[in-house]
């Protein structure tokens, strides 16, 4: 009868040789976004993914055929973090301040490992996203998911009495976005200006308020 070790060394054999198929596309989505991260969609190959995932040369090609299904999968990867961040932030009421709270959290993280190469590679898929339908409308999707969360913070910092004006908190939300959208693409390269998330607070209310002044 074969020892327990023996059959131990044999499980583990077989598992190595039959990696999860959805764990094994993650982690070599992971390895691309990092690539996407240090040298940008020029820099990415099949080839250097196996090297920087640790696998044996030709399996990101075995399981993405090609450059555009590689592309795609990391876009799709990207989307389901966005989403899980997306959640977690409306977990939050915005109308008792802990949403708003929770978005500028969000914003101070992507500083930090793993999310700042996850929206440097972002940022080097929404321009390759211009000729791409795929990429293009997983992205858009997250997109208006924050849209969303951005109407519903405005509602909550900014309460009207009477009727709410659709238009308001639609230009107010727009400019929002607009304002985390730059916050985002400086805190991806490398912008020294200090912040806290008390700052981005400050100027998350100050820029709903000041829409609504201005219309004032």
């Amino acid at each position: 009868m074969p020892s327990d070790d023996f059959e131990t060394r044999v499980r583990g054999v077989e598992t190595r040789r039959k990696p999860n198929p959805e764990e094994r596309r993650r982690h070599l989505c992971d390895a691309a976004i990092a690539l996407l991260a240090e040298e940008g969609a020029r820099g990415l190959s099949h080839l250097k993914v196996d090297r920087r995932g640790g696998v044996p040369d030709g399996t990101t090609s075995f399981y993405y055929r090609t450059r555009a299904a590689l592309l795609r999968g990391v876009a799709n990867q990207l989307v389901r973090y966005d989403i899980e961040a997306f959640t977690a932030a409306f977990e939050e009421d915005p109308g008792d301040g802990a949403g708003l709270a929770a978005l500028a959290e969000q914003m101070m993280r992507i500083r930090e490992e793993p999310n700042l190469s996850r929206t440097r590679a972002r940022l080097e898929l929404t321009m390759l996203s211009r000729r791409d339908a795929h990429l293009a409308a997983g992205f858009q999707e997250v997109l208006e998911n924050y849209r969303s969360l951005a109407e519903r913070l405005v509602i909550g910092i900014a309460p009207v009495r009477g009727a709410v004006s659709q238009e308001l908190v639609a230009e107010q939300a727009s400019v929002l976005l607009t304002y985390l959208s730059g916050l985002v693409f400086g805190f991806a390269n490398g912008s020294t200006e200090p912040a806290s998330r008390e700052h981005v607070q400050r100027q998350i209310r100050a820029v709903i308020l000041g829409v609504a002044a201005e219309r004032r």
